[in-house]
């Protein structure tokens, strides 16, 4: 799962490197966030930067959910 909640607030977990970002006071995490605002949460998938959405997009999991790209 993307996101954990630890004391009421979000943790998002990069799907890459696992590395967890916290949101700061202005509710902005520091990571790439894609929401799909129809799920009850609303994170499907986080990554810390471009450099490992491109990592992840490289992984097997990816390229069994997008078999196209």
């Amino acid at each position: 799962m993307p996101i954990e909640f630890r004391e009421d607030s979000p943790v998002f977990i990069c799907e890459a490197c696992q590395k967890e970002h916290e949101e700061d006071n202005f509710g902005q995490a520091g990571c790439l966030v894609l929401r799909d605002e129809r799920e009850q949460v609303a994170v499907s998938w986080v990554w810390c930067d471009e450099a490992c959405l491109s990592q992840w997009l490289d992984s097997p999991e990816a390229r069994q959910l997008f078999p196209t790209m």
